[in-house]
């Protein structure tokens, strides 16, 4: 069985994407009650405006209002020069 070590390394490398992925999501969640309780909750940690309801309901943990929301590399939505 000579590629049942890749395999289990594939296995692994997965589960470890995966289990960091989570722990950010819950790193999230734990900073959006903080805001939450603090009365900071919906307002960008940047500039201090609303956040759009419609982008909290997309990510209740988000933390920026759009202008400060870094858009991905190649996003053909992306505006910034």
């Amino acid at each position: 069985m000579r590629g049942r070590p890749r395999y289990c390394a594939l296995v692994e490398e997965r589960y470890e994407s995966e289990l960091a992925q989570s722990a950010q999501v819950l790193d999230d969640v734990d900073r959006a009650l903080e805001r939450l309780s603090a009365g900071t909750y919906a307002t960008c940690e940047n500039c201090g405006q609303s956040i759009a309801d419609a982008d909290l309901a997309a990510d209740p943990a988000r933390r920026t209002c759009r202008e400060h929301t870094a858009a991905p590399a190649g996003d053909p939505f992306s505006f910034s020069a």
